[in-house]
């Protein structure tokens, strides 16, 4: 079923006589665990949404940290959909994490720091007993050597998934050419360290390496970038230049110490339990809201239009997309917000991102939906801002006319 799910996307995206070896080959690589972290800021989110209370959330899911962390904003219910079973598989753990164990402490232990051996323990007494039977099939996995997938969680979980797995690849390189990454992450940005670090990365992304490497689209799989997104990314630059930009603005564009993502990309780590440089789910603070609002997230496994076809009209408050529209085709775009459209309320707002600065719905075969929405200018600038991430060229908040 998930491969079809994930399969029929693809398909969708490009239409079946247009679909290349690099589609199918990413719907195949996007069937694993590939974001151990969600790379979407949820605060910025929430601040583009500007949601009032009790409201119905209806978004894709992928790690699950921002259907957690929408727990703050206080909805009625979070929808969490998702073509990727792993992904949906780790939504769950971190659900059956909030009503089964004791403390703060644990739960940091197991999903914040994520490298203890005694998670082992927790994991089949604790956790294990509340998954639902798609779940325990997929964490009690085994690999070639007789590896539990739970085992990741041992010994650190964010250096794995095929995300983690390439930061890590990545890191190799830069230990090679000699680029100090704790300059980049802990250094003053004047420190003479961070300064040859810059300088450094500059090289490294501007290399015949680089340009060769990025010139593969089968690369790009491990960071979620389906071939027809990373057309998007591109645009006119040079690919290499493009994801240079995107790094400086992910590890200079916010404080560090304030900064998740930087430490995720450089680090593959969160600084430590507490209240800060964490996502909102992982907050000491915020822990009893999660764990009172845990029974709130819905995880669904379908295709996010199929599902919002089958809810009843004007339900939903808000619809976060992610970046899904960079590889869909527009029929596939102009069906989707046709969902959204019925099952929207009078005030919903849609956000999303995309890989370049424009919207999707600026094309002229998207026209017709232009009379019905309208891109919230403000909001959009907002989040764009405040987002911390920095990965994205775009983020967009729409409205009814």
């Amino acid at each position: 079923m998930n491969t079809q799910l994930i399969a029929d996307a693809v398909r969708n995206s490009r239409g079946a006589t247009e679909a290349t070896v690099w589609d199918r080959l990413f719907a195949l690589w996007f069937r694993r665990l590939v974001y151990t972290q969600i790379w979407e800021d949820p605060e910025a989110d929430l601040a583009a949404l500007q949601l009032p209370l009790g409201s119905t959330i209806v978004t894709i899911s992928s790690g699950g940290c921002n259907a957690l962390s929408y727990l703050t904003a206080q909805p009625a219910q979070v929808y969490a959909v998702d073509l990727n079973e792993a992904h949906l598989s780790l939504l769950k753990l971190k659900l059956a994490g909030l009503r089964a164990f004791r403390s703060y402490a644990e739960f940091w232990q197991f999903f914040g720091e994520a490298a203890s051996r005694a998670n082992t323990g927790l994991y089949r007494e604790r956790l294990w007993p509340v998954l639902d039977a798609e779940a325990r099939a997929y964490w009690d996995k085994r690999n070639i050597i007789g590896r539990p997938r739970h085992a990741y969680f041992t010994d650190g979980f964010y250096r794995h998934g095929m995300l983690g797995r390439f930061i890590g690849l990545a890191h190799l390189v830069a230990k090679v050419a000699g680029i100090d990454l704790a300059a980049l992450l802990n250094g003053k940005s004047d420190a003479p360290e961070r300064l040859q670090a810059l300088d450094r990365l500059h090289w490294l992304f501007h290399s015949p390496l680089a340009r060769l490497l990025t010139g593969t689209p089968a690369l790009l799989f491990s960071l979620g970038i389906p071939p027809q997104q990373r057309a998007l990314l591109g645009a006119d630059a040079p690919l290499n230049e493009v994801l240079h930009e995107r790094l400086l603005r992910l590890i200079n564009g916010h404080p560090n110490d304030t900064n998740y993502f930087a430490w995720q990309a450089l680090h593959r780590s969160y600084p430590g339990p507490g209240d800060t440089c964490l996502p909102p789910y992982l907050q000491r603070r915020q822990h009893e809201r999660m764990r009172d609002g845990a029974g709130l997230i819905i995880p669904v496994h379908a295709n996010l239009r199929t599902f919002l076809e089958g809810l009843p009209a004007r339900e939903v408050d808000a619809v976060v997309l992610l970046d899904s529209q960079d590889w869909m085709a527009r029929e596939e775009i102009a069906a989707l917000w046709n969902a959204i459209d019925r099952t929207g309320t009078d005030q919903v707002a849609v956000i999303f991102r995309t890989a370049g600065a424009r919207s999707p719905l600026e094309s002229p075969e998207l026209a017709p939906l232009q009379e019905i929405w309208r891109r919230d200018e403000e909001r959009s600038a907002i989040g764009f801002e405040q987002d911390r991430s920095g990965i994205y060229g775009g983020f967009h908040c729409y409205v009814r006319r």
